[in-house]
């Protein structure tokens, strides 16, 4: 589709009242949040010895993607609402109505911009922001990640162990007071039912050895150095690394294999947040209790239909626009952001009754707002579209 002038002029306002509200929301969320941890950031700057401004932007960086990602569906829809309410209040509007073009084709650009601002947060959601999700789950206080984490045993089916311990520390991916319960399997037939050692510290996988965890100062079983490396004996793949055959390792330690990844150890809800889809998915397969995984099963759902979840959004929004042009452009925003508030509140009420797993399942509590709302928003803008 070619650009006219028109579109070109509707684009460059649209993007920069885009812009104004971005920078208005998040630098709103940024002084508040400064002004009551400047202390951690200043002591943090004195102890790396560095600048406060380069402490401030290694920080807020990550966290002004992470909010443009929650409120990307409420920009496009404000950056909407208020670039029809201005061309409407300076009758630049009247003048294209009276030159014979309907508001379909006004709207039509505004509409491809607001895809692309949606396909932009999707796309920052599964590729930058979970390479920043130990930074953004950091607290002021906690800048240099050195703080105890709480951790979330997982299962290693290719092992039959359940791995847990105290805390973890994520800066330097280490699991304190690591515990491994060997539930079967050939480790179970070669070291005992448990291994316990101070410090459990995970290694990706590397041409000498698998990825897994090299646990340090092994207790248990006492003899860790003397006993030969396990593996499996269909396959032949490793499952512990023993001193016995690989004097590589240092005395008293040895490999761990698995296929656990770090990140699915994180406690906490926090973490689902900011991870991948993907890293989603692998958490909710080391899950063993049916019921364990409805909230990740939720979360799961609300990555797939979140961008038609921000359309939905804006779809219900433009109606009470292009229906009454002539009402004030703030009253209008504020009718909006209420209808969207609204259903935003069904989704969120939806999806913590999905978690339960009892009244709804997981996939019909997520995708039960879509199917409603989205016909309706799309019949009722086809609607205010044609008038």
């Amino acid at each position: 589709m070619l650009l006219t002038r028109i579109d070109r002029y509707l684009l460059l306002l649209y993007f920069r009242i885009l812009l104004i509200c971005f920078v208005s929301i998040a630098g709103l969320m940024i002084v508040i949040h400064l002004f009551s941890n400047l202390d951690d950031f200043d002591r943090h700057a004195q102890q790396q010895q560095t600048s406060v401004l380069t402490t401030l932007a290694g920080y807020y960086g990550p966290f002004s993607l992470s909010v443009f990602e929650r409120v990307s569906a409420m920009l496009a829809l404000l950056a909407l609402l208020f670039t029809i309410g201005w061309i409407n209040k300076t009758n630049e509007l009247t003048a294209l109505l009276a030159a014979g073009i309907t508001k379909r084709r006004v709207a039509r650009p505004l509409l491809a911009a607001s895809f692309c601002v949606i396909a932009s947060a999707a796309v920052l959601r599964e590729t930058a922001i979970p390479r920043y999700q130990d930074r953004l789950d950091r607290k002021p206080s906690d800048l240099t990640g050195d703080l105890p984490r709480p951790i979330r045993p997982a299962y290693d089916p290719q092992t039959v162990t359940l791995i847990h311990g105290r805390h973890l520390v994520p800066v330097r991916h280490e699991i304190v007071d690591i515990h491994l319960k060997i539930q079967g399997g050939p480790l179970l037939d070669g070291i005992g039912n448990k291994l316990l050692a101070n410090l459990g510290t995970y290694l990706e996988a590397t041409v000498e050895h698998p990825a897994g965890y090299l646990l340090s100062g092994v207790h248990l079983p006492r003899n860790i150095d003397s006993r030969p490396s396990v593996y499996d004996p269909i396959t032949q793949s490793p499952l512990l690394l023993t001193r016995h055959d690989h004097p590589w390792l240092e005395p008293g330690s040895c490999l761990f294999v698995s296929t656990v990844g770090y990140e699915t150890l994180r406690g906490g809800n926090t973490w689902q947040q900011f991870a991948s889809t993907p890293e989603l998915i692998t958490q909710l397969k080391a899950e063993r209790l049916p019921l364990a995984g409805n909230d990740l099963r939720v979360s799961i759902h609300q990555r797939l239909v979140r961008p038609a979840i921000d359309w939905t959004v804006l779809l219900l929004g433009i109606p009470v626009l292009l229906s009454r042009p002539d009402r004030h452009m703030f009253w209008l925003a504020g009718v909006s952001i209420g209808m969207v508030g609204g259903f935003t509140a069904v989704v969120m009420g939806l999806a913590a009754i999905g978690s339960t797993g009892y009244l709804l399942s997981p996939q019909l509590a997520v995708w039960l707002p879509l199917l409603v709302f989205l016909p309706w928003g799309w019949a009722k803008t086809h609607q205010a579209l044609e008038t």
